[in-house]
Formats: C-alpha cells, sequence, structure tokens
C-alpha cells in the first residue's frame, strides 16, 4: 500500500541530498521559471545545499519548506531575507516547485500558506516579493491567490536558449 499522506516541514542540512535533486530536476525541467540554471547549480558543491538549509541566527529571514510524500521530498518553497539596514523588512519568496507527479494535489497552495505563515511570525518581516515568468498562468494565478500583487514587469530579465522571458514582479505586505 502506498502512503500518499504530504508532510510540510522546514528542511535541514539532512535534506541536502534530496533538495539538491528536486532543485535540479525543477531546474532542468524549467528552465524558463527559475533565474538559476541546472549546469550551473550541478557544479556547486553539496556543502552549499547543506549551507543553505541550515539554520543561521544571523540570517533568520532565510529557510525552505519541503513537502514530503511517503518519505520522498516533492515539493518546496523558500524564503530568502535582505539584511542590509534599509532592507531587512523585506524578502524574496524563492524556488517554488512541486514535482509533476505531485502537482493537481494543492501542494503548491499548502507550501505557500506555510511559508506565509512563518514569514508572518518572524519579528521585523513586513514585505516580502517574488518573481514569476509572464506566460505561467497557474504560478501566477497562485501567487494572485496567497494576495500577492503585479507591481511591475522586467521585460527581457532572463535569456534561456537564446530567447528572452520577461518576469512579472508581484509583492506582499504582510503587516
Amino acid at each position: 500500500m502506498q502512503d500518499d499522506t504530504v508532510t510540510l516541514r522546514l528542511l535541514a542540512p539532512d535534506d541536502a541530498l534530496a533538495y539538491r535533486a528536486l532543485r535540479l530536476r525543477a531546474l532542468a525541467e524549467h528552465p524558463e521559471a527559475f533565474t538559476s540554471s541546472a549546469g550551473d547549480e550541478a557544479e556547486k558543491p553539496l556543502a552549499w545545499s547543506v549551507q543553505r538549509l541550515g539554520a543561521d541566527a544571523a540570517r533568520p529571514h532565510d529557510f525552505f519548506i519541503g513537502a514530503f510524500r511517503g518519505g520522498l521530498l516533492v515539493g518546496m518553497v523558500g524564503l530568502q531575507g535582505r539584511y542590509r539596514p534599509k532592507e531587512r523588512h523585506n524578502a524574496t519568496v524563492v524556488g517554488l516547485y512541486v514535482a509533476p507527479e505531485a502537482a493537481g494535489q494543492g501542494l503548491g497552495w499548502a507550501l505557500m500558506q506555510a511559508l506565509l505563515a512563518r514569514a508572518r511570525s518572524l519579528p521585523g518581516l513586513a514585505q516580502l516579493d517574488l518573481t514569476v515568468t509572464e506566460g505561467s498562468p497557474k504560478a501566477q494565478g497562485l501567487y494572485a491567490r496567497c494576495g500577492f500583487a503585479v507591481w511591475g514587469v522586467l521585460p527581457r530579465a532572463i535569456r534561456v536558449a537564446g530567447r528572452d522571458h520577461a518576469k512579472v514582479h508581484m509583492a506582499l505586505a504582510l503587516r
């Protein structure tokens, strides 16, 4: 019998192998959706992922949440804070991805709700922002349902295989 129970939790350094594998898969399957490239990420040592998932008191607004089904990481989303004094009240949502075999089950929504709940609990954090590739109606719709509003579009923000893609900028006030 297959266990379809989904568990959401903060990712930790022990999750680095699973995180790295899912991240590389996301970057390879949807290169236009991410600013990072699979090739560049594949060259980074595992220690980079371990460090990224580690708790750091100096960077309290940095974390990743994973969705696990049957013990396997099938989705993730992260938050990256800004730490210059004039920007500390802002953080950026990064790396939302749900594996195709887990898509259509509300995991994107669940991951975003978990991220928002944690973000709202962090002292001093007042606003979140993100970018989404133009022409991604499902992703942009999810973010809009979570309360994010479009504030601008950067044409030709990324170039993938010689083709330019615009990035839609969205923001959400937490307080």
